[in-house]
């Protein structure tokens, strides 16, 4: 086995990974690739990878997006942690994982955040009006102005590259209103993945046309998000519009502990 940097054109050789897991984020992956090949590490057995991570830098930190392994060679996360947190170097690192994984990144002293969910509209029917006059609202037209301004409250940090740019996807729908906006795409065939969706203080009214939108645009597929399990508030708007508990998820850090204002944040 080879375990080190990800290689090019490596999409074919990612194929058993694509068959194990229907949620995968392969465009995300590419994306970040091209961004940060420095970041993108992978182990590879008989020619096919059986693992494979992938992080984003920041100003102030460094966002594990991609981390996933073969059920056969769960062991390789041990080394693929290993490899990405060296090369790493002084940097916070942040992550976000499935609970039953957690212990491989507590054994190189990451520590927990905070609980997230994953949750899955699976596209049953939501009565709901979304008029011309909603579809106006939520267009997208101060999507910059706004992003930039809340996600610097929200993350305190600079990503404006990543959302006005290195986030975005040719099948990228993005939807704003005055004090929120949303961001979602298409991670495969079936499925839509809503990232990154961030809100100002008591504007509940606004998050439910969001929510609305993105159904209304990208109801005929199934939508996933991941949000902080001790909001009830967003907790309950997404069940509202009959989004159901998916799995199980903790955001940990190594370094700093991040100050992020999860009140406002309705999907990572």
């Amino acid at each position: 086995m080879f375990v080190g940097y990800l290689r090019n054109d490596f999409e074919e050789e990612l194929s058993s990974i694509l068959e194990s897991d229907t949620l995968f984020d392969l465009e995300l992956l590419k994306q970040t690739y091209e961004i940060f090949p420095q970041y993108c590490f992978a182990a590879y057995e008989d020619g096919k990878i059986v693992g494979v991570v992938s992080a984003y830098a920041f100003s102030k930190h460094v966002f594990i997006n991609v981390i996933k392994a073969l059920d056969t060679h769960k062991d390789v996360l041990t080394r693929l942690i290993k490899l990405l947190v060296q090369n790493v170097s002084s940097m916070n690192i942040y992550v976000l994982i499935e609970d039953k994984l957690a212990s491989y990144f507590t054994a190189f002293n990451f520590q927990e955040h905070s609980k997230f969910l994953r949750y899955l509209h699976s596209g049953e029917a939501v009565a709901f009006n979304f008029s011309n006059s909603t579809a106006k609202q939520v267009s997208g037209e101060n999507y910059d102005d706004i992003s930039r301004k809340i996600d610097r409250e929200v993350f305190l940090d600079d990503r404006e590259e990543y959302i006005k740019k290195d986030c975005v996807f040719t099948n990228s729908l993005k939807l704003s209103t005055t004090s929120g906006f949303m961001h979602s795409y298409v991670v495969n065939k079936r499925y839509i993945k809503i990232s990154p969706w961030l809100m100002q203080n008591e504007s509940y009214l606004d998050a439910e046309k969001l929510l609305r939108g993105v159904l209304y645009y990208r109801g005929l597929k199934k939508i996933f998000a991941f949000i902080p399990k001790d909001i009830k508030e967003i907790s309950e708007l997404y069940e509202s519009y009959k989004f159901k508990k998916d799995g199980n998820f903790s955001l940990l850090y190594l370094g700093e502990k991040p100050e992020l204002k999860l009140e406002n944040l309705y999907a990572l």
